[in-house]
């Protein structure tokens, strides 16, 4: 079980769902975080999820959390899941895709602290999506 807090969700896509699901889909995944008041054990996450379908459309989720340091992973599996499924994408395959992830924080952690509050997704505060194109094969 997750012990994560879900404080603001914010999203950002080109379309509503992803027309044909069963086609090729690419995902990525980045996040800023800090230890809660001091805490050892307790987190606050800023994550970002950005899905991009065969077609080059881009659908991006930004959710701010706190919770439990040890359960990180969990909580970025969790996060795309559920971005995968509120695009209309069928079960199996959100599984197959969310198994696949390698998740770390090497390379998808954000060191530089770009935070502000508001409801923008962009990670310094902008509205504009951050993609690293190099994670992508079909943007536009």
């Amino acid at each position: 079980m997750t012990l994560f807090r879900a404080l603001s969700t914010i999203k950002k896509n080109e379309r509503n769902e992803i027309a044909n699901p069963l086609e090729n889909i690419e995902v990525d995944y980045y996040f800023m975080a800090s230890r809660f008041a001091g805490s050892k054990e307790i987190v606050s996450i800023w994550l970002w999820s950005v899905i991009v379908d065969n077609e080059g459309y881009v659908y991006a989720m930004k959710t701010t959390q706190i919770g439990d340091y040890f359960e990180w992973e969990q909580l970025i599996r969790n996060r795309i899941s559920e971005h995968l499924y509120t695009l209309g994408v069928d079960s199996l395959i959100v599984k197959r895709l969310v198994r696949d992830i390698d998740i770390k924080k090497e390379g998808h952690i954000i060191k530089e602290d770009l935070r502000s509050n508001g409801d923008r997704i962009g990670i310094d505060g902008s509205n504009e999506i951050y993609l690293r194109k190099d994670k992508f094969s079909y943007i536009r």
